[in-house]
């Protein structure tokens, strides 16, 4: 399999690492999910986008389990990174790990499960 073309990002208050396992990219997401990540975070999203296509990935999965806020901007580059797959072709599963003691995460993505229920999980740890 090639290699994985994202790298990770890390600024003051916001980090984004990537690891390609077989057919699956891992993202971790930790920091604040604020303005100042929704820019990085979008840019990032449609990187992953073509990666997902080049690589013909199965499963992208983003752990946000170390995030401690995210904005309604960081959620609006979640649902163009998810309609840019929808309209791929062949169906990646996207999953979301949270952490249940943070319920505000599982809250906060609950209606991009119900968006693309079939394509898009929760995962609370």
């Amino acid at each position: 399999m090639d290699s994985l073309r994202v790298d990770r990002i890390t600024t003051d208050s916001f980090g984004i690492e990537p690891a390609l396992l077989g057919d699956r990219l891992s993202i971790k997401l930790t920091g604040t999910g604020d303005m100042a990540a929704a820019a990085p975070l979008g840019a990032y999203c449609k990187e992953v986008q073509h990666e997902v296509r080049r690589l013909s990935l199965a499963a992208v999965e983003f752990d946000i389990r170390a995030l401690y806020f995210l904005n309604s901007s960081c959620l609006k580059a979640f649902i163009a990174f998810i309609a840019g797959v929808t309209g791929q072709g062949p169906k990646c599963k996207i999953r979301f790990v949270t952490d249940a003691r943070l319920g505000w995460q599982r809250r906060s993505l609950a209606a991009l499960e119900r968006m693309s229920p079939g394509l898009v999980s929760i995962h609370d740890k």
